[in-house]
């Protein structure tokens, strides 16, 4: 990942930390990755997670609530994500680790996650192949589409990606889908990406820093709108896979 990118998240974390928890789109984004986990015919069957770009740990959290029985890896190449994330979730299964170049990719895992990674590196390409050697039974991914807001280059995106490109690199590397959604029109996209480059959320007092109750109030009304009054499977940029090898 670039130093930048780098640079961006140990300097930001401290003030995104309720947005990743509260926030209408992280909460959003959770809601897609569980129904997608139950696409899982047998979660008893996943001993082990590995979660690359972890953040400060939230997501991996609950991965690590969802499958109890698996022991869990966050990894991330910002210090101060991995800080937070130690300091906030503690679960006997649960484990992060400051890894700047994805060394544990090196290990196998049953199930291996990047959630919000891949518009972040600069050779997306070698890092999803890294995942797909590292991946014994399954890959879920996560990211936007369509077109890229000038806020989101300020937050450190290389791109947003094209439907259906990840789905090819996935089936040249022999990961079928099991469940693929582009989620999100129109309230989360364009509607809310739109207001975010209006604002400049990454950075704007309404969306960062420690949420009161009118914040919360406010996400959750938001929220709503994501999950309950816009697509959840096309038409949106908001993308979430479940991919499983084929030799499995």
């Amino acid at each position: 990942m670039d130093l930048n990118n780098k640079a961006i998240f140990d300097a930001n974390w401290q003030s995104w930390l309720d947005m990743k928890v509260h926030g209408p789109a992280s909460r959003w984004l959770r809601s897609l990755i569980r129904a997608h986990m139950r696409r899982i015919s047998k979660p008893e069957n996943i001993h082990s997670v590995l979660d690359v770009g972890c953040g400060e740990g939230t997501i991996t959290c609950h991965l690590a609530k969802w499958l109890p029985q698996a022991q869990i890896v966050g990894i991330d190449f910002s210090e101060s994500g991995i800080q937070w994330a130690k300091s906030r979730y503690q679960l006997a299964n649960l484990q992060f680790i400051h890894d700047i170049s994805s060394h544990e990719l090196a290990r196998k895992y049953d199930l291996v996650t990047l959630f919000e990674v891949l518009e972040h590196v600069e050779n997306w390409r070698a890092l999803l192949e890294r995942v797909t050697q590292s991946a014994t039974q399954f890959v879920m991914l996560s990211f936007p589409t369509g077109r890229m807001r000038p806020f989101e280059k300020n937050v450190g995106h290389y791109r947003n990606f094209r439907h259906g490109e990840v789905e090819r690199f996935m089936s040249d590397r022999r990961f079928e889908p099991v469940a693929v959604s582009y989620a999100g029109f129109p309230f989360f996209s364009p509607l809310y990406r739109e207001f975010c480059n209006v604002t400049q959320a990454s950075s704007n007092s309404l969306v960062t820093g420690t949420y009161g109750w009118p914040q919360k109030i406010l996400s959750s009304a938001i929220y709503c709108l994501f999950r309950f009054f816009s697509s959840q499977r096309r038409f949106g940029d908001q993308f979430c896979g479940l991919f499983k090898c084929k030799a499995v």
